[in-house]
């Protein structure tokens, strides 16, 4: 299903691979527990800036912090 406005680029095997250890390391780090809505906010937030280009850990950390910092 395509929504307007909705980025539908596949993702790769090591590209879900990152983002899963990343998304688990960000729970972890933050104590989120993985089954609150809390954790599908930060995934969803994860894979926003996947999507959009930001690639390393450290920008990715970067950018989740600046997220939810203003908050």
């Amino acid at each position: 299903m395509n929504h307007a406005g909705m980025t539908t680029t596949a993702l790769e095997p090591s590209d879900l691979a990152f983002l899963q250890r990343f998304y688990k390391d960000m729970c972890a780090e933050r104590g989120v527990p993985g089954d609150t809505s809390a954790a599908t906010e930060l995934a969803a937030h994860i894979i926003e800036l996947y999507q959009q280009g930001v690639r390393s850990e450290q920008d990715l950390q970067s950018k989740l912090t600046a997220v939810f910092h203003n908050n």
